[in-house]
């Protein structure tokens, strides 16, 4: 591998961790604080938006947070992962022909499907909602396709708090349930 691309390869990646910094800690952190939010409680649903994805508002539920606060966080940790995944995917891009071969090989194929280039990103909003593919699957798909990244940013937001929207009516309603 060149210097050229290593460049390029940690430039990409110091801008993926500048996304992360910003929207899973910084503006966490200055949402809960605006919403009165202990910052450990914060903290704790970040974690949980990392692993549990949308299931993480059962967790902000369970903690007694109020719903906007839950929903403004965890579309924080969202849009920059979306962002960091986005990155780091362009870093393997500038700097492998493999997946260069890959990407030209798909764009290729999905050329033939007629449903994906008709509607295109806006079938990003079902994909978050779904547990096989999820977050993380969703903005890879965008990227391999190679969807305008505001119109995916936009769209798998949109799933994103439809998905989270739904689940916390369903975690309301079992606290009420149980209460």
């Amino acid at each position: 591998m060149s210097l050229r691309f290593v460049v390029i390869w940690f430039r990409q990646a110091a801008k993926a961790l500048v996304a992360l910094a910003l929207f899973l800690i910084i503006l966490p952190l200055a949402l809960g604080s605006a919403s009165g939010i202990p910052e450990v409680q914060v903290l704790a649903l970040v974690s949980s938006t990392l692993v549990l994805q949308s299931n993480a508002v059962f967790a902000g539920v369970g903690m007694g947070m109020h719903p906007a606060g839950i929903l403004a966080i965890m579309t924080s940790v969202e849009v920059g992962t979306v962002l960091a995944i986005l990155l780091i995917c362009d870093a393997f891009a500038h700097s492998s022909i493999r997946v260069r071969g890959i990407l030209e090989r798909t764009g290729a194929k999905i050329q033939k499907v007629p449903f994906l280039t008709k509607y295109g990103a806006v079938t990003l909003i079902v994909l978050p909602t779904l547990l096989v593919v999820g977050l993380y699957s969703s903005v890879v798909i965008c990227w391999i396709l190679r969807w305008d990244r505001i119109q995916s940013l936009f769209f798998i937001t949109i799933g994103w708090l439809a998905a989270s929207i739904f689940l916390m009516v369903i975690a309301f309603g079992l606290m009420r349930m149980f209460a």
